[in-house]
């Protein structure tokens, strides 16, 4: 009965610690140019997806003001 119940708790505690386990797939690089133009690399390693973009320094800094503000709002839900 010990054993039983012995192995029933480590197996869900084995569960948990698989469950917490998580890659960070994306990563960005952002690269300057000239003065108002940014190079934004994506690289995604689980779906081995490398992409890049040429944008102006002001759309740069309005996408990340908004990405930012999504954040906090999913954080505050």
């Amino acid at each position: 009965m010990k054993n039983l119940i012995i192995i029933l708790l480590l197996s869900v505690s084995l569960t948990a610690n698989a469950q917490e386990k998580k890659t960070k797939c994306v990563t960005v690089k952002v690269e300057k140019l000239e003065e108002h133009k940014v190079k934004v690399v994506t690289i995604n390693k689980c779906k081995n997806i490398i992409t890049v973009k040429t944008m102006l320094k002001r759309e740069w800094i309005s996408s990340q003001k908004k990405r930012k503000a999504r954040q906090e709002k999913n954080k505050n839900k």
